[in-house]
């Protein structure tokens, strides 16, 4: 019996969802959005809670009011972040990374609140606590099977949008090889070992941090790293990520074991309005876009299509982009009453041509493969090399190498600094050969040449589902190519 008969399913009330669901709405095709929390709790994740430029609508597409969400008083925690810096507290090493156009600290729940109340606005259906447990299917994805308020429920649909974020549950309820394909399925599940898990808590401290204009990241053991965000002098989101290909580390004590040691925390206690809502973990995918996001009747946004940045897990524009592309590729395939692969492409093509943020995440992933093939030890000394103009590069936070002679002139710097820091002795305490080290500079200066061939690869991504598996062959190659260059065996090969 089907008990729910509508044009677009989304799953999952975060951002992603919210700007599928609105942006599909706004073109008139019939959508409900299934939430697993209840509506007081919707659209809340563990976050970092930096945005970058709320208050211009330009930075984000489609009818999401963005504008009107940064101005909310309660969302807006903290607009005066004006920096990223870099600490390796170890080496004594502080780096200053100024923003271009400023970033804000936001309130994360009550973010997601506001983006489930205009997605409602928008004439989105939303049913809360409701859980799928089944993706239904007979040659595409017809929709899924629930639980709602405890009762068993079916929702049948022309497409269905997954937003259930990374690692999402629906990917391993889907049989994309029985789907009804011209070749091989493009869309391929990812590996446990591309995400990333992530623990935040609010902290109330006695006195204002020094740092309260900036977002602060420190290093950690296994290719991990630590967040003090400010929300404000006194109120600061501290979290801390680890990759899922390195060794299980038990987060909160090891947040706690941070915190308790930092002059500026000692007396600090979790916020108390925060407490219930505060304490989270969460998974973060840290890969390259999915090659696919779309398979017949089903397209895939936000955590779960690969969207955040590969190495510092940032993933709202992301998330916002890639939903905003799924609900209209969804919205114009209903249209055309062609919801196949191929007609649901332009989700694809949108996304890594037109747009091109997913061509810049994927062509960054390089420097997350490089990174994990590095002792940490030597990794964290040739991050202290770094130029803070270059790693501002490769964090994202600007886009002043551009031009030919400036990537060409990339890892420069970095040498530079090795001739003199290895004279003055500075990474001695490490015990880092510096043989080893020397390599691993000349190693980071390669993946940024493959960092602009892979994003001319991806640039070239087809604008057409026949074009496919010729343009997969092609970057496969480089794939191969950048591996050897890395020396990685098969069995550490990310892909």
């Amino acid at each position: 019996m089907v008990d729910s008969q509508h044009d677009v399913i989304v799953v999952g009330g975060g951002i992603a969802g919210c700007f599928a669901a609105a942006t599909a709405a706004a073109e008139g095709v019939d959508v409900v959005q299934l939430e697993r929390k209840p509506r007081e709790e919707g659209g809340f994740i563990a976050c970092g809670d930096a945005i970058k430029s709320p208050r211009n609508p330009t930075n984000y597409p489609g009818p999401i009011d963005m504008d009107a969400v940064a101005n909310d008083e309660s969302v807006l925690i903290d607009n005066n972040i004006d920096q990223i810096e870099w600490w390796d507290e170890d080496l004594g090493v502080r780096k200053v990374l100024p923003y271009q156009n400023g970033s804000n600290v936001i309130d994360r729940y009550e973010f997601g609140q506001r983006l489930l109340e205009q997605a409602a606005d928008h004439g989105v259906e939303q049913h809360y606590d409701t859980v799928v447990n089944e993706v239904v299917q007979d040659g595409r994805v017809t929709g899924v099977k629930a639980i709602r308020d405890g009762e068993p429920v079916t929702y049948e649909c022309d497409v269905l949008i997954d937003t259930a974020g990374a690692q999402s549950i629906l990917q391993d309820m889907v049989d994309f090889e029985a789907l009804d394909t011209p070749a091989e399925p493009t869309f391929e599940v990812p590996h446990y070992t591309h995400f990333g898990s992530a623990y935040r808590e609010i902290i109330e401290t006695e006195e204002p941090v020094d740092y309260h204009n900036a977002i602060v990241g420190k290093p950690l053991e296994e290719m991990g790293y630590i967040w003090y965000f400010p929300r404000t002098p006194t109120q600061i989101n501290v979290g801390l990520g680890f990759q899922m290909n390195k060794e299980p580390i038990p987060l909160a004590d090891r947040l706690r074991r941070d915190v308790e040691n930092r002059p500026e925390f000692r007396g600090a206690n979790v916020a108390e309005r925060f407490d219930r809502k505060n304490k989270l973990g969460s998974a973060i995918a840290l890969r390259r876009p999915l090659d696919s996001m779309v398979a017949p009747g089903y397209l895939t946004a936000g955590g779960a299509a690969g969207t955040t940045h590969p190495i510092t897990g940032k993933g709202i524009r992301g998330a916002a982009y890639s939903g905003y592309s799924a609900g209209r590729a969804a919205a114009l395939a209903v249209e055309d009453g062609d919801v196949s692969e191929a007609g649901l492409w332009e989700h694809n093509r949108w996304l890594y041509r037109e747009h091109g943020e997913a061509a810049k995440l994927a062509s960054w992933d390089a420097y997350n493969v490089a990174a994990s093939s590095i002792d940490v030890s030597v990794l964290r000394a040739v991050t202290a090399l770094l130029p803070e103009k270059e790693l501002r590069e490769i964090v994202g936070t600007s886009t002043e190498v551009d031009g030919l002679k400036s990537k060409l002139l990339v890892g420069a710097g970095v040498l530079r600094n090795f001739a003199t820091e290895t004279r003055k002795g500075t990474f001695d305490e490490l015990g880092v050969d510096r043989t080893e080290l020397y390599e691993a500079v000349l190693g980071l200066k390669r993946t940024r040449d493959y960092v602009s061939e892979y994003e001319r690869r991806y640039e070239a991504y087809p604008a057409e589902r026949s074009s496919f598996e010729r343009w997969r062959s092609e970057r496969d190659r480089l794939d191969r190519e950048f591996y050897d260059a890395l020396e990685l065996s098969p069995d550490e090969r990310k892909y």
